[in-house]
């Protein structure tokens, strides 16, 4: 028979988040991202691009389907002392600051084809990627990119009637 050991009173939803966390920290990915990204806020309550990342994507490993979704769980997050959790507001105004102008390509056909490279976004996923070992230096890695088009309301959307296979 299993014994059952109660380490706390406090019980939240998210604790095996902690875990993840820890697992963030000892691979030392803050580095990583902030070493990529440079300093985000040099004021001393300021977030750093580690932690609007970290949010980010604690966010969508809970199960939240937007941003916003951080407001809902922060409560229980905030039981660690050493996560800071941005507000959904700070994480999107960094998004932007990280967007970069879309590049157009026409075609012979008069197609005009709107795509984003973000190559600091490009190079922080490589960098992770190595530092995680999932590529080795060295090795050669073929990169597919696909385009799925969901229909939406969303007011700031465009339609795109097709897409483009290669960039010269």
């Amino acid at each position: 028979m299993a014994k059952v050991n109660i380490k706390s009173e406090k019980i939240t939803p998210f604790g095996g988040f902690y875990y993840a966390s820890k697992a963030f920290s000892a691979l030392s990915l803050d580095k990583v991202i902030n070493g990529t990204l440079g300093v985000r806020s040099s004021t001393y309550n300021g977030y750093q691009w580690n932690e609007i990342m970290s949010a980010m994507s604690d966010v969508f490993l809970r199960g939240g389907d937007c941003v916003e979704d951080v407001n809902r769980s922060e409560c229980h997050l905030r039981e660690s002392p050493e996560v800071r959790i941005p507000t959904s507001h700070t994480i999107g105004r960094a998004i932007k600051e990280l967007s970069q102008e879309n590049l157009e390509y026409k075609s012979s056909s008069g197609n005009v084809f709107k795509f984003n490279t973000n190559l600091r976004l490009n190079d922080l996923l490589m960098k992770l990627n190595m530092k995680m070992e999932l590529f080795k230096s060295g090795q050669t890695v073929n990169v597919d990119f696909d385009h799925v088009f969901v229909k939406t309301g969303k007011a700031d959307a465009t339609y795109s009637t097709s897409m483009l296979t290669a960039i010269p």
